[in-house]
């Protein structure tokens, strides 16, 4: 498990948070954050062993070929959209969110 992501995810989550404090008619903030968190809590409480496995197998590869630059933009672009145009069921389908990011840049 890589808890960097986990915070990663809940450092989106309260920069939401903040903009429901400057304006909180913000409902779709809010619904974002709390997507954020759940996705968070989840990958602290699962395994995903291949899928993170794979993700470490790119991003090594990422980062020989100076790409992994371009991954750390998209995927934080990625964290961003998640809650209004990015719906992740599970920590499953947020690492197969990355997956597809890192493949991209291949």
């Amino acid at each position: 498990m890589n808890t960097q992501e986990a915070e990663d995810l809940d450092r989106t989550a309260a920069w939401r948070l903040r903009r429901v404090d400057a304006d909180p008619s913000d409902s779709a903030s809010a619904a974002a954050a709390a997507l954020l968190e759940a996705l968070a809590e989840d990958l602290r409480r699962n395994d995903y062993q291949a899928q993170w496995a794979e993700l470490r197998s790119i991003g090594n590869w990422l980062g020989e070929s100076d790409a992994i630059s371009d991954y750390a933009d998209l995927v934080s672009d990625y964290r961003v959209r998640i809650g209004m145009t990015e719906h992740p069921a599970d920590g499953a389908a947020y690492l197969e969110g990355l997956l597809a990011i890192a493949r991209s840049l291949v």
